[in-house]
């Protein structure tokens, strides 16, 4: 096979809109059982074998696991991103010519895991900048609000603010201070109109990376939450590194202001490039010297937050009553 393959079926006119009305939209049952398989395996490899970054991103409480650029490194999910159906769902969505592929990202939620997912925007972290921007979220296991699955402000993808980069992990170094504080959304939920889904291995939420979303932590006592995040830009998206950005820590060649190009990106769709691809053939791991920087930088950061009168406490969210 060369080219991604056709899902089972494309998405609605229906579906689209409201894709782009309620910044989101869950799809039920379109994954086949064979590209399902492919992302559990992907996922439990990763779980049994963690880099260094995913190390780091997993620090902060016991049970939640979360890891980047897995398909950097494993091929079950190599392959799920060069051949599987994503591609053509986020080129109907963004309405783009090409789609590349951004980063993936694993989430797991052990049982009895209290570790919510603080409301945020996707973009908000990404060095990148365009309209053309999708995420998908896949889940392995059951999903319902009890156990970790996500919630939406619906229609939160356009309003005109852009929220600080808040992180279950909390990377101080890429939260921007020129940026807004995030509203607490769940000591006002009378505010808002929150969206989410009971589902199932399979079914798929496809957003925009501006719409604000979050979880509670897994309160169920038997059921854990595995899911992986897919990430796709299209035509107008644009490389835009800054020190209030994630750092990409993988080779590429993208310039400032520039179309993202290079192995960290790959095009999929209209077709793939053979140099991109046949770099993916000797796995990379980002350089110990990148991360040990990436690090030290965080460190500094947070150092330089806490000194700041009452921002540490502007960040906080209410997710428990001992929240409040």
């Amino acid at each position: 096979m060369s080219f991604p393959a056709y899902p089972t079926r494309v998405l609605s006119t229906e579906e689209i809109q409201r894709y782009r009305e309620d910044g989101v939209v869950m799809i039920k049952g379109a994954i086949d059982r064979n590209w399902m398989a492919l992302v559990e395996s992907g996922i439990e490899t990763a779980r049994g074998d963690a880099s260094l970054v995913g190390r780091f991103m997993s620090r902060k409480v016991e049970g939640y696991q979360m890891d980047i650029f897995l398909w950097k490194r494993i091929d079950a999910l190599r392959d799920l991103i060069y051949y599987g159906p994503f591609a053509r769902w986020a080129q109907q969505l963004m309405g783009a010519q090409e789609v590349r592929f951004f980063y993936d990202q694993m989430f797991v939620k052990e049982p009895g895991t209290d570790a919510p997912t603080p409301w945020h925007q996707d973009l908000s972290f990404w060095p990148i900048r365009g309209e053309q921007v999708c995420s998908f979220w896949i889940p392995c296991d059951p999903v319902n609000r009890e156990n970790s699955g996500l919630l939406y402000v619906r229609g939160s993808h356009k309003w005109p603010q852009r929220f600080k980069a808040i992180s279950p992990d909390y990377v101080a170094a890429i939260i921007d201070e020129q940026m807004d504080d995030i509203p607490d959304i769940n000591a006002h939920p009378e505010r808002y109109e929150l969206l989410d889904w009971d589902m199932e291995p399979g079914d798929i939420l496809m957003f925009h990376p501006l719409t604000l979303h979050g979880s509670y932590g897994n309160q169920s006592r038997t059921r854990r939450r595995r899911a992986l995040a897919l990430r796709w830009v299209g035509d107008d998206v644009v490389y835009a590194p800054s020190a209030k950005r994630m750092p990409i820590h993988f080779e590429h060649s993208s310039v400032p202001g520039g179309a993202l190009q290079g192995a960290a990106f790959p095009r999929i769709l209209p077709e793939m490039d053979a140099q991109e691809r046949a770099a993916r053939a000797r796995p990379e791991r980002p350089s110990t010297g990148k991360l040990l920087r990436s690090s030290l930088d965080n460190a500094v950061a947070a150092a330089r937050l806490a000194l700041k009168p009452n921002r540490t406490a502007s960040l906080k969210q209410t997710w428990s009553k001992s929240d409040t």
